[in-house]
């Protein structure tokens, strides 16, 4: 998953970054090179966020996972604890 992540991230930084070089380059006005490099950045703060809810929805899902496990196993072990005794 970090990978996954982290290689994601890699990529919007980079076509953000692509984007916004050749926004500044590009022969515009300065008003409209500023409104495009504004419309850039909020499609970027748009990504980072939906980026971050997947991530909190993802970890919230494995750690339940994880507790039930957890859970699942220290029931067997009680369970055959009390068999043993």
């Amino acid at each position: 998953m970090s990978k996954e992540v982290s290689g994601l991230f890699s990529f919007i930084l980079g076509v953000t970054a692509g984007v916004a070089l050749g926004v500044l380059f590009a022969p515009k006005a300065g008003e409209e090179t500023r409104e495009d490099i504004k419309e850039t950045i909020d499609n970027l703060k748009y990504k980072v966020d939906d980026l971050y809810h997947r991530g909190v929805l993802k970890t919230t899902e494995l750690y339940e996972k994880g507790k039930e496990k957890t859970n699942d196993f220290l029931d067997k072990r009680r369970k055959k604890s009390e068999a043993d005794s």
